[in-house]
């Protein structure tokens, strides 16, 4: 039997439904242990850092590989395959002309040395902060570690190595048609580098850095049939997976319809993907 490859996002894909004392279900902890004592292999596709996604290793108590920050870095059997940071003059300029035009309410960072650097802007400050304070007490165990400080902020993208940045608009429905809109305007505006969105945020990561062509870039390093490779995802920056990967891509049946439209496939649950990977049937 050829061995076959998962691909799974996280954050509204093997985290849902989300847990309070665990990040992945039971029954997904479940399907995935299976599937990998089979001979199978599972590489998780996040745009988190490896910094929280190393501490999934234990939950699901498998050899598991990981493709992080949107894949920018990936790491293969404990080691390191790829690890490209972005060009800090470039980021820089393009940073500043996004900040002028779009006048964003946030910044994320991830770098080499930090999870999460946040930068606001000054006119919601308090407001920000309020906010993102809220936001990560209820992350519970989905919480990653961050440092809001603009001065470091500022100071990552001189002199730092930056994996990506993530642009913050806002919540809400408007604020999620914004995104998609902005995100289309920064591909044609930027082509130097890579964007795309989830339903809160903006993403940029340096050029050829998106899901897809890292699980391309990470099957190509493994030799692994494509043929063979299974995608799972629910938001816009899973859509060059399903792109490349089409004949076996999964959208969340929760995901917008406009992610959904560009996968083959719809699942409602990662674990019921056991009923064709595990017992063969076709439906």
């Amino acid at each position: 039997m050829e061995q076959k490859l998962l691909a799974v996002d996280l954050d509204g894909t093997l985290f849902y439904p989300k847990q309070i004392g665990r990040c992945i279900s039971k029954k997904n902890v479940k399907f995935l242990q299976e599937f990998i004592d089979q001979g199978n292999k599972v590489v998780l596709v996040s745009s988190r850092s490896y910094f929280f996604t190393k501490k999934l290793q234990e939950e699901i108590n498998r050899p598991i590989d990981f493709i992080n920050c949107t894949s920018a870095q990936i790491i293969a059997d404990g080691e390191c395959i790829r690890d490209e940071v972005m060009n800090k003059k470039q980021l820089k300029d393009i940073l500043s002309e996004i900040d002028q035009q779009f006048r964003p309410l946030g910044y994320f960072l991830t770098s080499k040395k930090y999870s999460i650097v946040i930068k606001e802007a000054k006119r919601v400050s308090l407001l920000f902060k309020l906010f993102y304070g809220i936001y990560y007490f209820f992350q519970f165990k989905y919480r990653e570690n961050y440092i809001l400080d603009n001065k470091l902020f500022d100071q990552e993208i001189e002199e730092g190595d930056v994996y990506k940045v993530m642009i913050f608009f806002g919540l809400g429905h408007k604020k999620k048609t914004l995104t998609k809109e902005i995100n289309k305007k920064l591909r044609e505006e930027y082509p130097q580098i890579e964007s795309s969105w989830t339903s809160k945020l903006n993403e940029l990561t340096a050029l050829k850095c998106t899901k897809g062509d890292g699980l391309e870039y990470y099957c190509n390093k493994l030799n692994i049939d494509k043929n063979n490779v299974y995608v799972v995802g629910d938001s816009g920056n899973d859509i060059t997976m399903f792109n490349k990967f089409y004949e076996h891509s999964y959208a969340m049946r929760h995901a917008p319809k406009s992610v959904k439209k560009y996968a083959k496939n719809t699942v409602r649950r990662v674990y019921t993907l056991s009923k064709l990977l595990l017992k063969g049937e076709k439906k």
